[in-house]
């Protein structure tokens, strides 16, 4: 499910400037936004996927036929305003990229409840249920409580990959995978080191967000915390500078679900999340990680473990 898909707009210029028109590169579209992202890596990864979109105007209808040429299965819930556009743009002189990201549409709360009722339809014939990327304005706090009922219902497992704003309206999720930043903004403390961050994952499921936390650190790998245990995954390294690196997060989170439905244990599968993130650097734009790249990746981090 992507509450706030976006039209993604890639480019390039030679130098970023203040106040000077900059002439862009030819540019890139992609349809974007969390859940769009993992609905697409996902599918490359070879699992049967549903995307749930929220759809207006325009830029909407542009996300729409640029998935449906991906062959995405696609369900989309149309509203009044335009999906949003992002902007990225990549600096050619330092190679800085740079994210400009627009709010996205008002809901009302007809528009979400027509999400709830897609949510719904779709849940029942899944065995994982992804609610991923920020909430655009005027979703209502207990959306995610509404998307945990509709889970347990349909004994559907429920992963969920938000911003530090919403996170905290989380609730009976199996799994979350906040970056350092995003657990940070959500428990408002610093998390200078390992032993807070775990510390700040563990009140998250003491506060029943969810039952497992995944702390994506980028480069470094992530950790893997329950209320009893916990394990760190190593990155695996790429050349620096292949990609943007947009979308890396949602690359892993597609692949940490579809390890969890292959029955894979849930420390493995962060480990293959974690090659799938890397093989997102690999790509441009927002593409999703190509499957060879990811089983590559994996085997060299699972042949580093072993020795």
């Amino acid at each position: 499910m992507t509450m706030n898909p976006a039209l993604d707009i890639h480019s390039t210029v030679p130098r970023l400037m203040d106040t000077e028109k900059m002439r862009c590169g030819h540019p890139r579209y992609d349809p974007g936004g969390g859940g769009i992202n993992v609905a697409r890596a996902a599918l490359g990864l070879g699992a049967t996927t549903t995307a749930v979109i929220v759809s207006g105007g325009y830029t909407g209808q542009r996300v729409e036929s640029l998935l449906e040429a991906d062959g995405l299965d696609l369900r989309p819930v149309r509203v009044d305003e335009p999906t949003r556009e992002s902007l990225v743009i990549v600096d050619e002189h330092d190679g800085q990229c740079y994210r400009f990201v627009l709010p996205g549409p008002h809901l009302e709360l007809d528009d979400e409840l027509r999400c709830l009722s897609a949510i719904d339809d779709c849940a029942a014939t899944a065995t994982h249920l992804v609610v991923s990327g920020s909430l655009p304005p005027g979703c209502s706090p207990g959306f995610f409580a509404a998307v945990a009922r509709i889970s347990r219902h349909h004994q559907c497992t429920l992963v969920v990959d938000t911003n530090g704003a919403a996170l905290p309206w989380v609730t009976g999720a199996y799994l979350v995978k906040p970056s350092v930043r995003e657990l940070r903004d959500c428990v408002g403390a610093p998390l200078p080191d390992r032993a807070s961050q775990v510390a700040a994952a563990r009140e998250l499921i003491g506060r029943n967000i969810s039952q497992v936390v995944v702390v994506s650190q980028g480069a470094a790998g992530a950790l893997v915390v329950t209320a009893d245990e916990v394990h760190g995954v190593a990155g695996v390294p790429v050349p620096a500078d292949v990609g943007t690196g947009v979308g890396s997060g949602d690359s892993m989170v597609a692949a940490i679900t579809v390890a969890l439905a292959r029955g894979w244990s849930l420390v493995e599968g962060v480990r293959y999340g974690a090659a799938a993130g890397a093989a997102a650097m690999l790509t441009p734009g927002t593409e999703p990680c190509r499957a060879g790249d990811v089983d590559r990746l994996y085997d060299r981090a699972a042949h580093k473990v072993s020795e």
